[in-house]
């Protein structure tokens, strides 16, 4: 063993100079304050490398640092600390190797030029030992350099904390790193509450298994599985997309098919109708030769009759008496065609008579003559009135168109034309004179009626203000205010503007006239705060050079704290304000008004009013106009009384526009019965009457000759034999004329077929050429087309057969394909949009596009997919190998090993009593991680040839498999907390001390620690801590180890029974143990202990003395 066997302490706290010896175990006694934690912390200040863990177990919170050590602190204010200026300390730790039987020194030197500005250096000295003239020249303490420069036995010089701690687990045996951890807090007590980080932190070393590669192959494995399950997803879009296309390709060859149908639907409809037509042509030639014929037979007849009546037609030439029939003929053919027109007009004349007689009545009716009139009485009195004073003749208006209509019904007998002309001249008069006085009323009240429109809009627009709580103020008013309002909200103003009639109420109903007639157009002032006033002004400002607003008032409101009061029997009194600003405004106005009950005092004050509104100012009296109070303004009652007015005028003003309304209608209509069209008419169609009567007169006359001239018996008989000829001739006429039409009409059938079967042969000739292209296009389908063709035909016709396929709306068997054609290819390019921007592809989404999709997914199919699935079985492969030999073996291996370490623990605490207890490490599968523990401690070496994947292992523990698999591939700063657990071999079992009694009977620390005593709870510790040094130090691998182990304020609250059970155990241990305890401690520890030594000081300096005697 390696012993520590003296310490130099120089400069340290209260030891200015100072040498201790240690045996094999030591005990360092004395009072608190003396020094024996200053002790303990120079040894593992030089040990363990740091500054951090200073006075730990004297002073939990202590704040001890390397400054206060080496300057000496006081803790007095005006003296912190008894060294000044440059220091420099030491603090040396000799060693005794006893199987080279050698020493070698430990330590460390301090420059300390000012507080808080320290330099440390460490140090390896061989085959030396400790003396002063190694530290001192003299009385004076060496300094870092002076210190090198002397000691030419130095072995390692080490400036940094890492340097030096390999520098001591090395010469200290090549022992753990655990050793820097161990040191402090076994020097730090603390009693066990929680077992399991005792035993992480004394028992089980933290064991780092290195799972970058195995987690860098499940990434790996997990990547290749994403890309081959991408690859798969690829490839099911893509294979959508090809059932997608040959959706399309399905549907388009219906279509093909369909086309071919069509087209040799067509060629046989045209075959047929050319069949057809070259029937028709050759029946109609048929039918062409027969009428020819008798169209001949016919022709010669009536040339035959046509000279018989040639014939007799001159001999009656030769009769005077004949001729004189035919001019009298001809007369009377005359006549009746002159009587005719003359009827037609008559009949014109009749409709105007009729029209006119409808118009005088209903204007006899609107003039009030008639028994009832349908019109305003308004209308009927104006046009009666209008009548009575335009008639210039003497002769009212009514009379000459009651006289008119009289005259009319009388048309029909024996009339005077003249007189008739004369009255219709007297009636057009009228009628036009009061046509022009009409439309002069109507364009004024089309006027009338425009401005109520206008006024009835404006009360429509107020009232709905009104109904919003807002009064209608004058324009200017209303665009200040709301530039105002916008321009305190554009600069964060709260407070915005108002109109003063809102801001003011009035107490006493019956001066609410006085008060808003005699303020006026005041009412309207818009009102700001003083601090306000000039922005609004500027504002005002504006909007006055840009002409938008004048003549409205902006109040100024500083300076009027002197009209707070309303002065008694004024104005003001009757109103009030919750606005200071507004109640002092309105004071200052209303405040030299006074009120008066009667008018004859008003002339006893400068300015006074009456409830009235009879004002007395300037030495005037007058009378406020009604129109300036009539609609209130002022406080809240104003938006009920001014709503309730305008509902009321709107009302009147609406039965207004109703009247005028009713009155226009009558108008327009009583115009068109002033209409003087029909009269007009009459006037120049009175004439045709005489014309009639004359008419009829030669009519007969004309009649009576020919009667006469037909009396000669000779005459009629060849008129009779000529007018039978005549009609028979027309007959034959009209015969041979309708059959030559039907001729015509056969040759213009016969061209049309000719046309039309050349036009059809045209076209059989395309239709055979598009059907013998298409068959071609068929190729090998051209028989399967044929015989669905001869199957949809069936006994149909061709034309059922196109309706049903081609042509019936509003769909047929085509347009349906065309249509779920369209659906699969929308479907078909989606899913290729979709495909292209999921996987950025640059083909086109289109059917022209799909050999490059499709290109994709027989490279996919063809090559990635099997290099991929390779790739993720490669890399499965290669996880489940590091899976298992890495990590499963290296838990397993760790676990095993913590289990042998508890093993010889309890081996060496066996058969040793602790006050009529002894101790028993115990440990046990983790209830959180039990499936963990039993797949790690699982003998999973048998499945050598089998997958941890796969087969039995895999069976039994798949879930705790996968779940481990996901937080090794979990990556992040959330999962490093995860991760460290994982892969801590000590996270998969649960630790407890078994407390066995005499009597035989056990209990478990975890669950009677709470009720131990404080010296019960720390037995178990000093044996923990005991057994873990004895592992750190038998774990070494550089031979020959150190054994050293302190105990600072060692065994407080434990009874000396407990205290000899724990001697007993650690020296059965191979540790070279200094313990430091009170004084009331030494009759317990010290006849264990080699050596026991007493610290004291005297306030200025430190010293150890052996229990006997002194050493220095």
């Amino acid at each position: 063993m390696k012993k520590l066997t003296r310490m130099k302490l120089i400069n340290w706290h209260r030891f200015n100079n100072c040498t201790i010896e240690f045996g094999d175990s030591t005990l360092l006694s004395g009072e608190n304050g003396a020094g024996k934690s200053t002790l303990l912390d120079a040894i593992q200040f030089v040990i363990i490398c740091s500054t951090g863990y200073f006075n730990k177990a004297a002073h939990e919170n202590g704040k001890r640092r390397l400054t206060g050590y080496i300057r000496c602190k006081t803790g007095k204010e005006n003296q912190p600390y008894e060294r000044t200026g440059e220091i420099s300390a030491h603090v040396a730790l000799e060693f005794y190797e006893e199987s080279k039987d050698k020493y070698f020194i430990i330590g460390a030197v301090v420059d300390s030029a000012s507080e808080g500005q320290e330099t440390t250096v460490r140090y390896l000295m061989e085959n030396t030992r400790i003396s002063d003239d190694l530290f001192l020249y003299g009385n004076q303490v060496k300094s870092i350099a002076e210190f090198r420069g002397s000691n030419i036995d130095i072995r390692q010089w080490c400036k940094t904390n890492m340097e030096a701690r390999r520098m001591v687990t090395a010469r200290l045996g090549r022992i753990e790193d655990k050793f820097f951890r161990l040191i402090p807090k076994a020097l730090a007590f603390k009693p066990i509450d929680d077992i399991k980080d005792f035993v992480y932190s004394y028992v089980l070393d933290e064991k780092e298994v290195n799972i970058d590669v195995l987690r860098e192959n499940v990434r790996t494995y997990q990547d290749m599985e994403r890309t081959l399950d991408n690859v798969k997803k690829r490839m099911k879009k893509l294979k959508k997309i090809q059932e997608l296309y040959q959706r399309v390709q399905e549907r388009i060859e219906k279509d093909r098919m369909y086309e071919y149908f069509l087209k040799r639907s067509d060629l046989e409809l045209v075959e047929g109708q050319l069949s057809s037509l070259e029937t028709a042509r050759k029946n109609e030639e048929i039918r062409l030769s027969q009428a020819k014929a008798q169209l001949e037979m016919l022709q010669k007849e009536r040339s035959e009759k046509q000279e018989i009546a040639t014939n007799i037609r001159v001999e009656l030439r030769h009769n005077q008496e004949f001729v004189a029939l035919e001019e009298e003929k001809k007369e009377l053919k005359r006549l009746r065609d002159k009587r005719q027109e003359a009827l037609n007009e008559e009949t014109e004349l009749k409709k105007s008579v009729a029209q006119a007689a409808r118009d005088c009545e209903s204007l006899l009716q609107t003039m009030g003559a008639g028994n009832t009139s349908r019109y305003s009485a308004a209308v009927s009195t104006e046009m009666s009135q209008s009548a009575n004073a335009e008639n210039g003749t003497g002769a009212d208006f009514a009379s000459c168109i009651r006289e008119y209509r009289k005259k009319l019904q009388t048309l029909d007998g024996d009339i005077n034309v003249t007189e008739i002309k004369s009255l219709t001249d007297d009636v057009i008069h009228f009628k036009q004179m009061r046509y022009g006085e009409l439309q002069e009323e109507q364009a004024q009240l089309k006027i009338r009626l425009n401005q109520n429109q206008t006024e009835w809009e404006k009360l429509s627009k107020k009232i709905n203000k009104l109904k919003r709580k807002k009064l209608t103020y004058p324009s200017g008013v209303e665009l200040l205010v709301e530039s105002v309002q916008e321009e305190f909200a554009g600069i964060g103003r709260e407070i915005q503007p108002g109109v003063l009639c809102e801001m003011l109420e009035i107490k006493d109903e019956e001066w609410r006239n006085a008060v808003e007639g005699y303020l006026n157009t005041q009412r309207f002032y818009v009102l700001v705060e003083p601090e306000n006033f000039d922005i609004a002004l500027g504002i005002y400002d504006r909007l006055r050079r840009e002409k938008k607003v004048y003549g409205v008032g902006l109040i100024n409101t500083k300076d009027l704290e002197k009209y707070d009061t309303a002065p008694a029997g004024t104005l003001a009194e009757v109103v009030t304000s919750q606005n200071k600003y507004a109640r002092q405004y309105s004071n200052m106005l209303l405040g030299k008004v006074q009120m008066c009950e009667r008018y004859e005092d008003l002339k006893k004050y400068s300015v006074s009013i009456t409830k009235g509104c009879m004002r007395y100012q300037n030495c005037v009296a007058s009378a406020i106009k009604p129109e300036v109070f009539r609609v209130p303004f002022i406080g809240k009652n104003a938006f009920t009384v001014q709503l309730a007015q305008a509902e009321e005028e709107f009302q009147k003003l609406s039965e207004t526009m109703e009247n005028q309304e009713k009155k226009l209608s009558d108008t327009k209509e009583i115009l068109g019965l002033l209409s003087t069209e029909s009269d007009v008419d009459i006037k120049y169609r009175l004439d045709v009457i005489a014309t009639l009567r004359m008419l009829n007169k030669s009519i007969d006359k004309c009649e009576e000759n020919i009667r006469k001239l037909k009396e000669n018996s000779t005459l009629i008989q060849k008129q009779l034999q000529l007018d039978e000829l005549e009609k028979m001739l027309r007959g034959l006429d009209y015969t041979i004329s309708s059959d030559t039409e039907k001729i015509g009409g056969m040759r213009a059938r016969i061209q049309d077929l000719v046309a039309r079967k050349q036009t059809l042969l045209e076209k059989q000739i395309t239709g055979k050429s598009e059907v013998t292209a298409l068959a071609a296009d068929a190729g090998e389908r051209l028989n399967s087309w044929n015989r669905e063709y001869k199957e949809a035909l069936g006994v149909r016709s061709i034309e059922q057969f196109q309706s049903e396929y081609f042509y019936k709306l509003p769909s047929n068997k085509r347009k349906y394909n065309s249509e779920r054609c369209q659906i699969a290819k929308d479907n078909m390019i989606n899913a290729m949009v979709e495909y292209k921007t999921e996987h950025d592809f640059g083909a086109a989404a289109s059917l022209d596009g799909f050999p490059e999709f499709e290109a994709v997914y027989e490279r996919l199919k063809n090559s990635e997919l099997l290099d991929y699935e390779e790739k993720v079985q490669s890399a499965h492969k290669a996880a489940e190998t590091e899976f298992h030999e890495q990590f499963l073996a290296k838990l397993q291996e760790n676990m095993k090993l913590a289990q042998g370490e508890f093993k010889e623990l309890n081996k060496a605490l066996k058969g040793i009593d602790f006050s009529s207890e002894r101790y028993e490490f115990q440990f046990m599968p983790s209830k959180k991680y039990r499936n963990y523990y039993e797949m790690i401690m699982d003998d999973f070496n048998v499945t050598q040839g089998e997958s941890l994947f796969s087969g039995i292992f895999h069976e039994a523990h798949k879930d705790v498999i996968e779940e481990l698999f996901e937080q090794l591939s979990v990556s992040g700063d959330n999962s490093a907390q995860a991760l460290d657990e994982f892969t801590d071999y000590r996270t998969y079992m649960d630790y407890d001390i078994k407390i066995i009694h005499n009597d035989g009977t056990y209990s478990y620390y975890s669950k009677v620690c709470e009720e131990k005593s404080g010296g019960e709870t720390q037995t178990p510790f000093y044996v923990t801590v005991a057994a873990s040094f004895v592992q750190l130090y038998s774990n070494n691998i550089g031979g020959e180890a150190a054994g050293l182990v302190l105990f600072d304020e060692a065994f407080n609250n434990m009874d000396d029974e407990r205290i000899g059970g724990v001697l007993e155990f650690l020296r059965r241990l191979p540790l070279q143990l200094i313990i430091a305890a009170p004084p009331d401690k030494i009759q317990y520890i010290g006849p264990a202990m080699d050596e026991v030594m007493l610290v004291m000081t005297d306030q200025k300096r430190s010293y150890v003395e052996e229990y006997h005697n002194a050493v220095c």
